[in-house]
């Protein structure tokens, strides 16, 4: 299989020049890998055009759910089957990579996920408030799928694009374009059951943050939270999810 990695970039002129260092250095195991620039006007743009890695771009930033769509569909016109994530701030380690894309390429999982609380995962620097806040939101996942993850908020995801052929939902809604869209997709994927289950899989990766005092993400406490939480139990509610998987290749 085909492997896309990417990571959604809006003005982290300070962090991504980390992200493109390692890529460089760490050569990770995809066979390529996209930078889709959401609207950046703080020098990323710059630096996404001088790096050679091909891109696409907005003049706006649509939000990290219109990345992920708009990264979904180039991988699929550009021939790739699995795409995986990572965030642009620096937090995730490409090295680690191949660690997300192992269940998938295994033909284990159809969609895999980062945790950096299984045994061998990390995560250095984390802030009190994300120690308390994480397991509450994995209580909440597991009463809105009835499955039990370890770290239901880690953006370092990867999943097969053919998932999406059997989708019976809209996953390139409007409304997903900012934070609603992995909690709701992955939200799908938990709720999946039977012939139409989609396999997942979690899998032991490093989360790295900053110095205590020092900006960490965008997402901010409260309305962008609940944003990533109440996806979850709507995929649940709405009812529609996956087609049963046919004959795998």
């Amino acid at each position: 299989m085909k492997v896309l990695g990417f990571s959604p970039v809006f003005n982290q002129v300070h962090e991504l020049p980390i992200l493109l260092g390692e890529l460089e250095t760490t050569a990770p195991p995809c066979d390529a890998f996209l930078l889709v620039n959401n609207g950046s006007n703080d020098g990323s743009e710059g630096l996404i055009r001088a790096s050679g890695l091909p891109y696409i771009e907005t003049r706006q930033n649509r939000g990290v759910g219109w990345a992920i769509m708009a990264a979904a569909e180039w991988a699929a016109d550009n021939g790739y089957d699995v795409l995986v994530g990572l965030a642009a701030n620096g937090k995730m380690l490409p090295s680690e990579m191949g660690r997300v894309i192992a269940p998938i390429l295994a033909d284990q999982a159809d969609y895999a996920t980062g945790s950096r609380y299984l045994e061998g995962g990390a995560s250095p620097n984390l802030p009190s408030f994300r120690r308390r806040a994480i397991p509450v939101v994995n209580g909440l996942v597991r009463l809105a799928t009835g499955q039990t993850v370890t770290d239901s908020t880690c953006g370092y995801r990867a999943f097969r694009l053919d998932i999406f052929e059997r989708a019976r939902f809209d996953w390139k809604a409007e409304w997903l374009w900012t934070y609603a869209w992995e909690p709701y997709v992955y939200g799908k994927v938990l709720s999946s059951r039977g012939a139409a289950a989609v396999r997942w899989a979690e899998v032991p990766i490093t989360m790295r943050y900053p110095e205590q005092g020092k900006p960490y993400t965008k997402i901010k406490p409260g309305l962008d939270w609940l944003k990533m939480v109440y996806p979850f139990f709507w995929a649940r509610l709405e009812g529609r999810g996956f087609e049963p998987a046919g004959r795998r290749t």
